[in-house]
């Protein structure tokens, strides 16, 4: 390497500043080399660097791919907001975030590894897809909106979905209202409790529970199909 012939010293020493490691070497020798790296413009690269580091500082965060974003998962207002938020956070803190989008929770191993990561925010799995990666990742993760009968080791940052209905179906039974529709693309999990709370506020004769198709086409058509009637 040039800088290190010029500065006459090894390789090594200016890999290693480079690279943040320099506990073993003296503040003048830092100095130095770092001067002649910035006079000669020189940019390292930040993965390089970040992946030599014993501490990447990379927080991932990896959301599905399902169907029914269809291919537009990070326009999802839910997903963009947090992703706001969770950047501002994770800056503050002094880690860089990394995202990837992707339908194959057996692809997250691999992310978290390539990378070097020290820990993952995940949204938008099943709950044996979690479980699944608790068993094969050392480094720590966090389930963001998940849903689980029993998390066991795993840390779920949720909502009170069935609570949320309550309130919802308490504020429609209080302003006068009698009868109620609820629609949403599936009838499990959270969006099950979320009726399930309405259902109790309102009482079970009173709502009724509609499953909707879940990509924006097929859903438009069956919804369309029920006004016509």
């Amino acid at each position: 390497m040039d800088i290190a012939e010029e500065l006459g010293v090894s390789t090594a020493t200016v890999s290693n500043v480079i690279h943040g490691k320099t506990k073993k070497i003296s503040d003048r020798t830092v100095q130095r080399v770092q001067e002649l790296l910035e006079e000669k413009q020189y940019i390292p690269s930040m993965a390089g660097i970040l992946l030599a580091q014993n501490d990447s500082r990379i927080i991932g965060v990896v959301v599905n791919d399902h169907e029914k974003y269809e291919s537009h998962a990070l326009e999802d207002y839910l997903i963009a907001s947090s992703l706001n938020y969770l950047s501002a956070e994770i800056e503050k803190a002094g880690y860089f975030m990394m995202v990837k989008v992707t339908k194959k929770w057996n692809e997250i191993v691999r992310f978290a590894s390539m990378w070097n990561m020290e820990g993952l925010v995940i949204m938008g799995f099943c709950g044996q897809d979690y479980k699944k990666l608790r068993s094969l990742m050392r480094i720590p993760f966090v389930v963001y909106d998940g849903y689980f009968r029993e998390p066991g080791r795993l840390c779920n940052l949720a909502i009170d979905d069935y609570g949320g209905g309550f309130q919802m179906g308490n504020y429609f039974k209080e302003t006068g209202h009698k009868r109620a529709l609820c629609l949403a693309d599936n009838n499990i999990c959270m969006d099950m409790q979320r009726y399930l709370g309405f259902q109790t506020a309102m009482g079970k004769e009173n709502v009724e529970f509609w499953q909707i198709p879940m990509t924006r086409e097929r859903a438009g058509s069956f919804i369309g199909s029920i006004w016509k009637q």
